[in-house]
């Protein structure tokens, strides 16, 4: 394969009319949090006005994922525990999942599987804005949702091309398209105006040592990767794993007790997600 057109398919990803742009409703929601008259209450009326939008929004903030102790009943509440920006996230991830073919489910659960790895991290390190952080990790590889949808025949030869050259999915990536998955997400992030502190996870997980802003964010997100893939959670059957960035044990250093840790208390809930993909949450 030749590659593809970087500029051609890039106006292509912002044209997409099958991935959630909700542009209304997002600048909308924009306007509301920047005006400090709005109250969080006032926010989630009118994000309830979308009643299939609440429905998902709730199902995803209460599913096993996301780990709260209690039901979460509205979008108020959503609001008070998650932030203004990991809402915002979640709005664009109450949709994305829903174009995923059956046969790319292993992409679904490893996001998952990720955004628990993120949170567990934050965790063990204390490291604050743990919602944020497990949102950008739930969209950590929402490039390759629109290579499946866009170009799925060009894709599955770039994961064979991968497995055959034991080479990173990253790099196959490069050198079959002439881009990867981390510069879709990024595109996307700015699509739908996302802010940096959840579009630079999106953007580095691969590129770790050249993040210029939010690099522990980056770093948690990173090393979250890391510990799901070496649990066996990869998103694509038989390609070999990254070599470890050592910018992420920099940035986050954890301790061999505390890896093992992450590892036992993320590994239960992949196996629970083997069972299940995203059309049991819609």
């Amino acid at each position: 394969m030749a590659g593809i057109d970087k500029t051609a398919f890039r106006k292509k990803v912002e044209r997409l009319s099958n991935l959630p742009t909700l542009p209304g409703l997002m600048e909308r929601f924009a306007e509301m949090i920047q005006d400090p008259a709005t109250s969080m209450a006032k926010i989630g009326e009118e994000l309830g006005k979308d009643q299939i939008l609440t429905s998902k929004l709730l199902k995803l903030v209460n599913s096993a994922f996301y780990g709260f102790p209690g039901r979460i009943s509205t979008l108020t509440h959503a609001l008070v525990l998650l932030g203004y920006d990991a809402v915002k996230g979640l709005i664009v991830t109450s949709n994305v999942f829903d174009e995923l073919n059956p046969t790319a489910y292993p992409l679904w659960r490893h996001s998952i599987a990720i955004s628990r790895a993120a949170r567990t991290i934050c965790d063990v390190l204390k490291i604050p804005d743990q919602e944020e952080i497990t949102i950008a990790a739930l969209l950590h590889d929402i490039g390759k949702i629109v290579l499946h949808i866009e170009v799925p025949d060009e894709y599955l030869k770039t994961i064979d091309y991968a497995v055959s050259n034991e080479i990173p999915m990253w790099k196959a990536e490069r050198e079959m398209l002439g881009f990867d998955h981390a510069d879709i997400g990024l595109w996307l992030c700015d699509k739908w105006h996302l802010p940096a502190k959840l579009s630079k996870p999106i953007g580095y997980h691969h590129k770790c040592s050249v993040a210029r802003e939010f690099q522990e964010r980056v770093a948690v997100v990173a090393a979250a990767n890391e510990i799901v893939k070496a649990l066996g959670g990869q998103a694509e059957d038989g390609v070999i794993l990254s070599p470890t960035d050592p910018t992420i044990s920099e940035l986050i250093p954890l301790t061999k007790d505390q890896l093992n840790e992450i590892a036992d208390r993320v590994e239960p809930e992949m196996e629970a997600l083997k069972s299940i993909g995203p059309k049991d949450l819609a």
